[in-house]
């Protein structure tokens, strides 16, 4: 090295190189020696190919105000000579001393770049010593924006020379001066590296601060833009007051539309170079530029206020802000028409603002209002024109047979396109109603599929078209037929067969009349908004595609509370620690959880959510350079440039770059949760983990997994692949964790048959003698095989196992027929399934208005328990279906897990409650009226004397409308159904919820997350039984219910508790009408918890919001909550299931036993009681969830009582009715009554019509009597009950003449009870009698 550093200073004079290394001839100036340039010029060399540097090339790199100073090259200090010391200043330098650069290589990539003129060099002599000095060599750069014509920029080894050479340089001001420092600064090649990760940053986001002076050209938008700032000034049809925050960011996605502004290319960062100059730099592509290259910013963006802030609220402020404002004409297409002659003024002027997208109604509507003229004739014309442009032609491939498309017309429209879930197109709807004044939107709602859009000139007539996802979908299917074929840009010969021997083809071929046009690719709309758009991040999906093909937008919106996967604000995060963490959501401790994630995290930020963030800049909302918007412009790469890689080469993902931020804040809108704090004050929110006692039956289900566990564990002495927690035992250990944790609030997947085999394998494996069975785990077996004879012993177990039904415990059951019901040996209380009953309180209920409402229950009983204890065989073809019973030694059920309770015939879990009847807001608004106009028509004939003959379909109407003067049966009051009582159910967490929802359901709506279908089904049942309005918001549910769900639970009254799946608790939804919300099992991931919570934790809540998490004390679930809130966020990242956590695998293994009490064997020892027991038959609200047409009635609807009235017994009314005019009803002749009073009931006994028709009577209308040989006549309900004959019999219609008034004194004599009693039993004995028997049958006895 000393004689590679040898070179003395006396060869710089004569400024050579070796003939090897090609220089470039400078243009002479008065600072280069002649001598200097004399020897650069004459070994100028070919530079690239044969050429050579012209005389203007070589006169533009001689030029070093061309070139951007770089940086230095430094040597340490060397023994000077007698030459060096006549050098003095700066010179330019082709051949520096070789003591410069630290190797032969960096020498040579060094001459490389200086010969290509990418470089150019001065050099500099500094004294240290009387013999020693320093050399500093400047290192100048040429800009990759200039010199284009003179200089080659394609040469890979050049671009390996430059990057070699830069990682040498120092950049100091200092060294640039000639004074080496002690410490070198070197250049950094890689981008700048931006402190935080991806939620530090995306959280650390400036709230939204528009302006209306950066829109002094727009008129329009700038008046829009003041009346959204402006606090005392209201939007137009917007009937909602806005939070200043909603007001911000509102006025700032109005700002980003309008403004026209230009960014910095996030691929270039600012530098300084070392002389004080500014360039701009790419370092993934090591380009030097010396001019900024800007993009035009984000016309659209993302939405991503925080879960709960009016989101939707800010989009219908901006739509009602720009209401009937069209989008900008494309630069390209807003030239003038040319036209054949000189065209009208007004034709001019349509046509001027037409061009200029000036919002002529909004000029007109003013002008109507300050001098009330209409100009009816201007809006005709304007209307007749609408605004249009054309596309020019794409230029194709010519031949023979090539289709020349002819040009597009766009048709500009002020209309916003919505596209939601559609689970949400309900909720927008009610949004929009709640919001915006009646008459002002223009709405399209495009739901259902098979519904077709109106064509281009009625949709743009639209201010809002609201799309489900998968009705935007539907589009996609434009340019294909009902078969999808499409027509290809060439088409093809007809080569269809002939019909039969004649020349004419039987074509089938594409026809362009059968291509389906989507009417959205005619019009040019102003914007288009994804509600949750998070899922368009999917560049496969089909929204997304017609997004892009069809719909030409000004701007893109995504609204979206979480932009990315597990990408939340703080506050949110915040709320799934509130309370578990004791962490109380202030600004201190927001900042104390962004400190905890502030740092970049390889794992966390380099998949997910990042990803997701530039599939939505690049594939939807069009940011350039991420998308490419011209054809020969290359697009950039997303994990290229936001990240710092520390090699050109290699993506090292050290950091992101400041690329990620200045893109983040161009296309984010969302407001800092400190500015939201000072605008509104949410109601406060409580957290608390209740941990109850298990049951008797829960502990029977936790010992069975236990069983379950430590069996497979020994008998496959945990190493085959039969142990569960084998690397390749995944989907089964995963299945029965999940059954393990559903298994909490209660389970009966497992059978008598299961763990009989179990013990039966496990018993097997001890009696082995050759087996690897330590002496602990054979103890820790027999303990654990203990269990399994209590289980087997329980009657109740087997009982629920074999009915697959959530047990209930009913105090003081009527002891006639407890015996039918009960589950086990027990009586008081006594054990029954909830479907069970709930088949008993619909028997006894649907017979309150009878003497004994009790009667049948008995046989109601066995027929209900027949399945539990008479199971059905299995046929030959089930039998060979079934699964084996043991799978890895473990059961088969442990894994499948319990039968779907939705899918059994005879129980009604699932199904939320039948509505009232009565209620007015079920019935249609058409039914309703036609119910109307039937009991008018009814009441009409009444009043003329006739009896009316309903057809089947009015009778059918009638019937299942309640009577409005109908009296409510109810149970006598010494019935013995009153005492019973519902004191326990067998699962401790539905007790403790059931407890909770009656305390709280009539002053505040439920909302209650379950994970598991049956788990939902079991508490629906309870629901139904204890007469609670509910819904299920299931996973399975359609769309469209789901929506309908979420609309009635907010806006109804009745609706009280609705159970949610908490896999759905992030999809949007709005149930700010919640203030109780219950976790019936721990969620353990916080971010999912969190937006569940935020479904009702937010704008529009008035209410303190208690959570409550349901957990069975000191079992597996309630240590796997405790470590789940002990991992690290990364640790929640990493483990993609729970079980995929060393901690939770660790508490699974090692499950033990829980005790079970001899005491909590029997009797009230095995329930878990419900705080205060509850009514089971004839509770408040119970005609509410029966068919009020199926309850048996005595006398016609009113409650009568017997009483002894003069030794004789009387009956009457308990409650008569208001008196009324008297009434006639015509009679059979063979009664031979002339006139009989009717009472208000028609089915009234002819002993009491009798006994009534002997007392004087006020006159009544004339009867009229029938000159036909059949007649309508009514039989008497007192043959027998309203279940074997029909109260009207219509025979053919008679005709009748008016007779004189009959005499009401004269009337036959009763029908004693002993022949209704008779006859009765005959009808019985015969069911096969007909009505005109029956008539026949009265004559013959009386």
């Amino acid at each position: 090295m000393d004689g590679f550093c040898s070179t003395s200073a006396s060869s710089l004079a004569d400024n050579s190189l070796p003939d090897s290394t090609p220089t470039l001839s400078p243009r002479p100036s008065p600072a280069t020696p002649a001598s200097s340039v004399a020897s650069t010029s004459q070994h100028a060399r070919k530079w690239s190919g044969d050429g050579v540097f012209s005389t203007e090339a070589l006169e533009f790199l001689s030029d070093f105000s061309n070139y951007l100073a770089l940086g230095c090259l430094c040597s340490q200090e060397f023994p000077a000579t007698e030459d060096d010391d006549k050098f003095d200043g700066w010179r330019r330098s082709a051949n520096p001393p070789a003591c410069l650069f630290a190797t032969n290589t960096l020498y040579t990539h060094f001459t490389k770049l200086l010969a290509a003129g990418w470089i150019r060099s001065e050099l500099h002599r500094t004294a240290k010593a009387p013999l020693l000095c320093t050399w500093t060599l400047r290192i100048y750069i040429l800009p990759f924006d200039v010199g284009h014509r003179f200089v080659e920029r394609q040469s890979r080894k050049l671009y390996l020379a430059l990057e070699s050479l830069t990682a040498e340089l120092d950049v100091s001001q200092e060294t640039w001066q000639g004074n080496v420092p002690a410490t070198a600064q070197k250049f950094d090649p890689y981008a700048r590296q931006e402190e935080g990760s991806l939620f530090w940053m995306f959280n650390k986001l400036p709230s939204p601060s528009p302006s209306p002076d950066t829109l002094k050209d727009r008129r329009y938008a700038r008046e829009a833009l003041e009346d959204l700032l402006d606090p005392a000034s209201g939007i137009p049809g917007l009937r909602t007051k806005l939070y200043p925050y909603q007001r911000r960011s509102a006025g700032l996605m109005l700002q980003r539309e309008t403004i026209s502004n230009l960014v910095l290319d996030p691929r270039l960062e600012k530098r300084t170079a070392p002389d004080g100059s500014d360039f701009y730099f790419n370092p993934r592509e090591l380009v030097f530029l010396r001019e900024p290259r800007y993009y035009e910013a984000c016309k659209g963006g993302i939405l991503a206020e925080t879960m709960g802030l009016g989101k939707t609220l800010i989009c219908l402020a901006v739509i009602l802000a720009t209401k009937d404002q069209p989008p900008i004409v494309p630069e390209i297409c807003s030239l003038p028409p040319v036209r054949s002659s000189v065209a009208k003024l007004s034709e001019m002027a349509i046509s001027a603002i037409n061009r200029k997208s000036i919002p002529w109604r909004v000029e007109l509507d003013r002008v109507r209002y300050a001098t009330g003229d209409m100009m009816e004739s201007v809006r005709e014309k304007l209307e007749m024109h609408p605004a249009h442009y054309q596309l020019p032609v794409v230029p194709v491939r010519w031949n023979r047979k090539t289709i020349m498309p002819p040009p597009k017309k766009m048709i500009l429209a002020s209309t916003t396109l919505i596209v939601v879930p559609r689970n949400l197109c309900k909720q927008w709807q009610s949004e929009i109603r709640k919001h915006v004044d009646e008459d002002i939107l223009r709405m399209l709602v495009m739901e259902d599929s098979k519904k077709i859009l109106p064509p281009p000139d009625e949709l743009r007539t639209f201010d809002v078209v609201l799309f489900t996802r998968g009705r935007f979908e539907l589009e996609l299917k434009d340019g294909a037929d009902d078969q999808g074929r499409r027509i290809g840009a060439t088409q093809l010969s007809c080569q269809c067969p002939y019909i039969g021997a004649t020349r004419i083809r039987d074509c089938h071929c594409v026809r362009l009349d059968d291509l389906y046009d989507s009417p959205l690719k005619h019009l040019h709309f102003k914007r288009i908004i994804i509600d949750e758009g998070h899922f368009f991040a999917n560049t496969n999906a089909a929204a997304v595609s017609v997004a892009n093909r069809l719909v030409c937008a000004d701007h893109r919106w995504v609204v979206s509370g979480t932009p990315a996967k597990d990408l939340l604000g703080v506050e949110v995060d915040m709320s799934a620690a509130h309370n578990l963490w004791h962490t109380p959501d202030t600004k201190e401790s927001r900042d104390t959880v962004l400190e905890q994630r502030r740092h970049f995290n390889k794992t966390d930020d380099t998949a997910g959510a990042i990803k997701s963030l530039g599939a939505l800049a690049a594939n939807f909302l069009k940011i350039r350079p991420w998308c490419a918007s011209e054809e020969n412009e290359m697009k950039a790469e997303w994990d290229e440039c936001i990240y710092r890689h520390e090699d050109l080469r290699k993506r090292t993902f050290s950091g992101f770059s400041t690329s990620l931020r200045r893109t983040l804040q161009s296309m984010v809108v969302k407001t800092q949760p400190e500015d939201v704090e000072s605008d509104i004050g949410l109601p406060p929110l409580s957290h608390e983990v209740i941990r109850l006692e298990p049951s008797f039956y829960d502990k029977l289900t936790a010992n069975l997994f236990t069983l379950v566990l430590t069996a497979n564990a020994i008998t496959s002495e945990r190493t085959d692949v039969d142990y569960l927690f084998h690397k390749n035992s995944q989907k089964a250990r995963s299945q029965l964790i999940s059954n393990l944790r559903q298994s909490a609030f209660f389970w009966t997947g497992f059978s008598e048959a299961d763990v009989q085999a179990s013990v039966k394998s496990s018993n097997g494996y001890l009696e082995k003698k050759a087996t690897n069975c330590s002496d602990s785990d054979r103890i820790l077996l027999v303990e654990t095989l203990k269990c399994a004879d209590v289980i087997l012993k329980s009657k109740g177990w087997r009982a629920l196992s074999r009915s697959h039904e959530v047990g209930l415990f009913v105090e003081d059951w009527p002891a006639l027929s407890a015996d039918h019901w009960a589950f086990d040996k027990s009586r008081n209380p006594l054990l029954t399934g909830v479907s069970q009953l709930l088949e008993a309180q619909s028997h006894a209920n649907s017979q309150a208005g009878l003497g004994d409402p009790m009667e049948g229950l008995a046989g109601a009983g066995v027929k209900a328990l027949a399945p539990v204890w008479q199971p059905r065989v299995k046929t030959e073809d089930e039998g060979k279906a079934e699964k084996p019973i043991l799978t890895k030694g473990i059961p088969t059920s442990s894994l499948d897990g319990e039968p779907l309770l939705r899918r059994r015939s005879g129980s009604k879990a699932g199904n939320s409650p039948k509505k009232p009847l009565q209620n007015s807001k079920v019935l249609k608004k058409k039914e309703k009226k036609r119910l109307k106009r039937l009991r008018i028509k009814a009441k009409i004939k009444a009043k003329s004397g006739l009896e009316h003959v309903l057809d089947a379909s009015e009778e059918s109407a009638m019937s299942d409308a309640p009577a409005p003067d109908a009296a409510i049966p109810s149970l006598p009051s010494n019935s013995p159904l009153l005492k019973s009582r519902i004191v326990g159910t067998t699962s401790a967490k539905l007790s403790y919820l059931i407890s909770q929802i009656l305390r709280y359901y009539e002053g505040e709506k439920i909302l209650v997350f379950y994970d598991g279908d049956n788990v939902a089904y079991y508490i629906a049942q309870m629901l139904e039984l204890l007469h609670i309005k509910h819904e299920i918001y299931a996973k399975s549910l359609p769309a469209h219910l789901k929506a309908e769900y979420v609309v009635r639970f907010n806006e109804e009254p009745e609706d009280r508790v609705l159970l949610m799946d908490v896999r759905n608790a992030a999809f949007g939804l709005n149930l700010p009408s919640a203030s109780r919300i219950y976790f019936v099992n721990p969620v353990c991931r916080p971010n999912i918890e969190a937006q569940a919570i935020k479904r009702a934790h937010r704008i529009g809540q008035t209410r303190a919001v208690f959570v409550e998490t349901l957990v069975l004390k000191d079992t597996i679930e309630d240590k796997m909550l405790e470590r789940s809130r002990r991992m690290t966020r990364s640790e929640h990242h990493d483990a993609k299931a729970l079980e995929d956590d060393g901690g939770i695998r660790q508490i699974i293994q090692s499950a033990r036993i829980m005790t079970v009490y001899k005491r909590e064997r029997v009797g009230a020892g095995q329930m878990a009681p419900l705080d205060i027991p509850q009514q089971v038959w004839g509770r408040n609200g119970w005609t509410n969830f029966v068919n009020m047409k199926n309850v048996r009635l005595d006398n016609g609807g009113q409650k009568r009582k017997i009483e002894e009235v003069d030794g004789e017994k009387n009956t009457h009314a308990s409650a008569p009715p208001k008196e009324k005019k008297a009434k006639v009803r015509r009679t059979l002749d063979f009664v031979e009554c002339k006139a009989v009073p009717i009472h208000d009931s028609d089915d009234e006994p002819l002993a009491n019509r009798a006994r009534r028709s002997s007392q004087p009577q006020p006159a009544t209308k004339p009867l009229l009597h029938s000159t036909a040989q059949t007649v309508s006549f009514a039989i008497p309900s007192s043959l027998s009950d309203t279940s074997w004959y029909r109260d009207k019999v219509a025979l053919p219609q008679p005709q009748f003449e008016p007779l004189e008034e009959a005499d009401s004194t004269s009337c036959t004599p009763p029908i004693q009870p002993s022949v209704l009693s008779s006859m009765k039993e005959e009808r019985v004995q015969d069911p096969g009698l007909t009505a005109h028997d029956i008539v026949q049958d009265i004559i013959r006895r009386l």
